[in-house]
């Protein structure tokens, strides 16, 4: 077996090594799969890897092709079309009375996105033999129209699924984006055996779209037939790789951290989150309803700390930067109101690397009361599997019903509307003040069950 991928995400590669640039998501998953079976990874040169060369070969078996876009077709395809136009959709990010705008300089973007994925869907074709033993896996909505150009360039049968790690939104909100533009990327989608999602929601709304979209299809249960094709449609979580994580919690930054944390901490209980600064990850509303749990009951600002690790999108934009400083500003309103003799209610922990980042967390989940998820839309969240491993024994864990994540882990979960500020607002009081809500061996022996070769057969269905 041979695994040909290709994503927007890119790994670091030093010495003959690949590793991930940040913890979490799709990049450990793709490790995984090329040290367990070879083959060839075709991703996005990242900024700080200018003059890359066109191929990278780690050991005998792994093959890197980094595609340098340039700096124009990157901000076409990344920012404009990928980052506000597809993931704000897909997230339910657009404020209608304003977004999206396909003017010309839309179309002209979108015409970037095209060229992007064309270059992909090339190099794809160079490197695929097309045998029995080829399994090619597509990621990220920055690549839809891979399927597409690849079907042109390779025309034939081979083993083809593309695996969203994103939300997929309901038909109304998707008819944000002109006709012509949505039912291409549902008929490039159609073009694999499998599309994938973290949860059985995403892939409903998925098919509710080709329904509305592509009247020529026939949906059988999860399977949709168009255009002389089959796609099955499948809803299967990444696993945590727990044992990354059993490994890391008995290294140096582990203490580093869980000292800094403690003397932060100042033997409160602990609520904790980690996000990064993603508009659908919430951090304002739920600082707010933390706010008013303080309001209620401010003697609690001396008996626990709500911390959050936060980290910075690779290239922010201007609504990102004004959503930092949005929620920065409640973290001063709350600590300006609620502080007890300098010491700050809720805190906003910022680790100087992304490596030292996830030591942070999982320092921090292993002291915590309680963990936090309030995402507005959220594909999987993996800090909520993390901390449904990491936690100590009856902690609890707030999750959003709007986390692909929360079907994964219901019966260890409380679920929380990131929308209803008032009932988040309770949710975390009876985390701090009650009982917890599950048992740390039930967790941990669930998400130990859950591999890598086991997400790769459901997805390709082997």
């Amino acid at each position: 077996m041979k695994i040909l991928t290709c994503s927007n995400s890119c790994p670091r590669w030093e010495a003959g090594k690949i590793s991930p640039r940040s913890p979490g998501g799709l990049v450990p998953m793709v490790i995984a799969l090329l040290d367990q079976h070879g083959g060839d990874w075709i991703f996005t040169v990242p900024p700080d890897r200018p003059g890359t060369p066109e191929t990278v070969r780690i050991g005998d078996d792994v093959v890197l092709h980094p595609i340098e876009p340039g700096e124009e077709l990157r901000r076409q395809h990344y920012d404009e079309v990928s980052i506000r136009l597809i993931l704000g959709v897909l997230h339910y990010l657009h404020d209608t009375s304003e977004q999206p705008v396909f003017d010309d300089r839309m179309w002209a973007a979108w015409a970037g996105y095209e060229e992007v994925n064309r270059r992909y869907a090339k190099r794809l074709a160079e490197v695929s033999g097309g045998g029995d033993e080829e399994l090619v896996l597509l990621n990220d909505p920055h690549l839809m129209l891979v399927p597409e150009f690849f079907a042109a360039e390779r025309p034939g049968r081979r083993r083809l699924a593309y695996f969203l790690g994103t939300p997929w939104c309901e038909p109304d909100y998707f008819s944000l984006v002109p006709r012509p533009i949505r039912v291409r990327l549902l008929t490039s989608l159609l073009r694999c055996d499998v599309v994938g999602f973290h949860a059985s929601r995403w892939a409903d709304a998925f098919l509710g779209c080709c329904a509305r979209e592509l009247p020529g299809a026939v949906i059988d249960g999860r399977t949709v037939h168009h255009a002389g094709h089959r796609t099955d449609l499948v809803a299967t979580p990444f696993p945590l790789d727990t044992g990354t994580i059993d490994k890391m919690v008995a290294e140096p930054p582990m203490e580093k951290w869980r000292g800094r944390l403690a003397q932060a901490a100042r033997g409160r209980r602990i609520m904790l989150r980690a996000d990064r600064l993603d508009l659908w990850k919430n951090l304002p509303r739920g600082f707010r309803a933390y706010e008013m749990l303080l309001e209620r009951r401010p003697e609690l600002a001396a008996e626990c700390w709500f911390a959050a690790v936060v980290t910075t999108p690779s290239r922010a934009t201007g609504r990102h930067l004004a959503y930092a400083e949005a929620t920065e500003e409640v973290v001063r309103r709350i600590n300006e109101r609620f502080a007890v003799d300098g010491t700050e209610a809720v805190s906003l922990v910022r680790p100087a690397a992304d490596d030292d980042s996830r030591h942070c967390v999982l320092a921090g989940l292993s002291m915590s009361d309680a963990a936090v998820v309030n995402s507005t839309y959220d594909g999987l969240n993996l800090f909520a599997k993390e901390a449904a491993y990491v936690l100590p024994d009856n902690a609890s864990l707030l999750i959003s019903e709007n986390a692909g994540v929360l079907e994964n882990l219901s019966r260890f979960a409380v679920p929380v509307d990131p929308f209803d500020l008032a009932a988040t607002s309770e949710a975390m009081e009876a985390a701090l003040t009650g009982p917890g809500t599950s048992s740390r061996e039930e967790r941990r022996s669930m998400l130990r069950g859950e591999t890598v070769s086991g997400w790769l057969e459901e997805v390709f269905r082997l």
